[in-house]
């Protein structure tokens, strides 16, 4: 089974939050979002939560807290 990421959000794994556009921070949340739903082990639900809470409080940050 293929994992449910768009092209646009395969292409935002490996890189920095720091380095996204606000717009792609949100593709991102959602990415996390999509993923941790998606995969099996529990470990790895941990590591989507904590990338999208992640890029949500880098949204807070720089003052797009939609």
């Amino acid at each position: 089974m293929t994992e449910p990421l768009t092209k646009n959000q395969q292409n935002l794994r490996g890189r920095s939050i720091d380095d996204m556009s606000i717009e792609q921070l949100r593709d991102w949340i959602d990415a996390c979002t999509k993923m941790e739903n998606w995969v099996g082990a529990k470990k790895a639900r941990r590591d989507w939560r904590l990338g999208r809470e992640a890029a949500s409080a880098e949204l807070v940050r720089r003052g797009d807290s939609r």
